[in-house]
């Protein structure tokens, strides 16, 4: 079976959109991003809400990025998303989608 093509399919104003959604959480609940062997693993406060956000936002990213597995769950003080490469390929790209991503949350702390 072909892996999945690294490349995302939503066009430029839903990226836009999608990316506004990602920035929004982690400046709001974003505790730390980590990478892993296969992607990375973004941590959020349990804060109300955050559960939801992080469940739909995996759901959309299932969609139009299925280079990446997307899943989500809780530790005993955090909501987790793991995000983790279908390939080899993939797993730079993954950590590379989020970069932005920790800026906003680092913009928080400021």
């Amino acid at each position: 079976m072909d892996a999945a093509p690294i490349a995302c399919s939503l066009g430029r104003d839903d990226l836009a959109e999608r990316q506004q959604r990602w920035h929004t959480l982690a400046a709001r609940a974003m505790l730390d991003v980590l990478s892993t062997d296969d992607g990375l693993r973004l941590r959020f406060r349990p804060d109300p809400g955050v559960e939801a956000e992080l469940r739909e936002l995996a759901a959309l990213e299932r969609d139009c990025c299925a280079f990446a597995d997307w899943t989500v769950h809780g530790d005993d003080d955090a909501w987790v998303m793991d995000i983790r490469g279908t390939s080899a390929e993939a797993v730079p790209a993954v950590r590379e989608m989020f970069t932005s991503v920790r800026a906003a949350a680092t913009a928080r702390e400021e």
